[in-house]
């Protein structure tokens, strides 16, 4: 294993089913997770199988990450995937007048939900999921992982076919398409608290949530990117349950204003999100989802689902909503729960104070003084300002304002380049590549070669890695891509099919990576050709 000379920082990336894989069958699983204490179990809601691109999904190296891995009758791992804990919520109110942070605090939720897209390998015999011990500042997985068998995948896939053929009173219409599911972002508005008498009325809604996403700057120079389309599901009562009021209503997606006694704080039940959108919408469409409320009160939240309300001011909380969920960007605010002990994995916090090691520091102007003094650069200047991701010191933000830190201002570069990236993923695209390596070797079994030797790859802008290793006849090699997480290199991707052939696509953002081949099985030369962002 190598080791750095240097501290170095880490960065959220999304794992991916490269441009080539995108018509590969792959497995949508919804699952549930029921959070007691300390520990967290897992029960397969859904499933469904198809050739659909597999959706991008969170790769980060938090310690709050569960991590699905899936392996073959004997154990050998096939691949594996991160997703973000859905029960990890960082719950924020804003003032609507202001537009700053009024009000921030985590949340560990006792049930959620999540989606995961997975390669639907012909060797899959189980999954095996790893989760934090939930409470827990090291956030260590649990020494007993578990798993969910063929056969109960299989179930599932049954039962969902089942179920798809149902009746349904779930419809859908295209607001806004610029091309195929498969090599798009795919936003979903699902409306809750619209009575069957209302649905005009919701359909104006959305509409005013897609426009007001389109004329956003950043999301308007990626509209050839991006498809939206509205969900409708009627409810039996008009507006929603806001406790803070005294108010309840019975909804066909139980949102909440208010939830957990958090003013603004707006909830819904996933589960219910994710089955209605799942009648109407292809796996590889459903790649952001806004439920949105029918209440004028001010309030939002991120997390895998993201929602709001339609008050007047609710299109600027979205955003910086959607700036956590499809992003996933930091808080730049000063105010929470601060932990400055370790480095940031989102692409805009960071610990480090040397030009050299800062995430963005290739954006910073020789001119300009880092640590970076308020007040004293044109705004929208690229720096190091003090206070980031609820610490007052020790983390430090690229601008002195933006999105992430208060609602209405712009997005500004760091922010702007972490989108590039995401929207690049869906379409296989990238930031700028070097030109192609090519690396020969000889392994003899069990035996691991890390590329380039001796060394790492650094990328300073993100984009994709591919890469396409070839070895042997009758032997198994395996690939593997790593990263540096501030402390330790983690494994982010891997490419692990029964032979020696295999292809490796990994979109990600600006961080320190090497590859590593292994010699699972068999032995001989193999070959390795591969292309890294700059």
């Amino acid at each position: 294993m190598k080791h750095l000379v240097r501290v170095i920082p880490a960065l959220l990336s999304f794992a991916l089913a490269g441009p080539s894989a995108l018509a590969a069958e792959q497995l949508l699983l919804r699952i549930k997770q029921q959070n007691s204490g300390s520990q967290s179990s897992y029960s397969l809601i859904h499933a469904e199988a198809g050739s659909f691109a597999g959706k991008p999904q969170a790769s980060t190296t938090s310690q709050s990450d569960i991590v699905l891995i899936g392996r073959d009758a004997s154990g050998h791992e096939l691949f594996r995937s991160r997703v973000r804990n859905p029960a990890v919520l960082h719950a924020e109110a804003f003032d609507p007048a202001s537009g700053q942070i009024a009000h921030a605090q985590d949340v560990l939720l006792p049930q959620a939900y999540f989606e995961a897209s997975l390669p639907d390998h012909p060797a899959l015999d189980h999954i095996e999921l790893q989760s934090p011990q939930l409470g827990n500042e090291r956030m260590q997985a649990l020494r007993t992982p578990q798993r969910f068998e063929r056969q109960t995948l299989d179930r599932a896939l049954k039962e969902g076919r089942m179920r798809a053929l149902a009746t349904t009173a779930v419809t859908s219409t295209v607001l806004y398409e610029s091309g195929p599911s498969a090599n798009r972002m795919d936003i979903v508005l699902i409306g809750d608290g619209y009575t069957s008498a209302e649905m005009a009325k919701w359909a104006s809604d959305a509409q005013k949530v897609a426009n007001g996403l389109l004329a956003d700057p950043l999301f308007a120079a990626h509209k050839s990117g991006l498809n939206i389309r509205r969900v409708d599901i009627a409810s039996n009562q008009s507006g929603v349950d806001e406790p803070l009021k005294g108010q309840t209503r019975d909804t066909a997606l139980g949102m909440v204003v208010g939830c957990y006694n958090i003013d603004r704080l707006v909830c819904a039940d996933e589960n219910l999100v994710y089955a209605a959108v799942g009648q109407v919408t292809a796996a590889d469409a459903r790649d952001v989802i806004v439920a949105i409320a029918n209440t004028t009160t001010y309030g939002g939240a991120g997390g895998e689902i993201a929602t709001m309300t339609m008050h007047a001011s609710a299109i600027e909380l979205a955003l910086h909503e959607i700036g956590h969920t499809a992003f996933a960007l930091a808080d730049e605010y000063d105010y929470g729960t601060c932990n400055n002990s370790v480095e940031p994995s989102q692409a805009n916090a960071t610990r480090q104070t040397s030009r050299a090691s800062i995430k963005w520091g290739s954006l910073i102007a020789a001119s300009t003084t880092v640590p970076t003094p308020l007040n004293t650069f044109p705004v929208g200047t690229v720096g190091l300002f003090t206070g980031a991701k609820y610490c007052t010191s020790g983390l430090y933000r690229p601008t002195q304002d933006s999105r992430m830190r208060t609602l209405g201002k712009p997005w500004y570069a760091v922010n702007e380049q972490r989108a590039n990236v995401v929207f690049s993923s869906y379409s296989g695209s990238g930031g700028d590549t070097n030109p192609p390596v090519t690396a020969t070797g000889t392994l003899a079994a069990g035996a691991v070669a890390n590329l380039p030797s001796g060394s790492y790859l650094t990328s300073n802008q993100g984009g994709n890695f591919q890469i396409q290793l070839s070895g042997p006849a009758n032997a198994d090699f395996d690939l593997a891509l790593y990263r540096w997480n501030g402390s330790a290199w983690v494994s982010v991707a891997t490419a692990a099919g029964p032979s020696s052939g295999e292809t490796l696509n990994y979109a990600a953002s600006a961080g320190y990576y090497y590859i590593e081949v292994k010699a699972y099985s068999g032995s001989g030369s193999y070959t390795a050709v591969y292309t890294a962002p700059k």
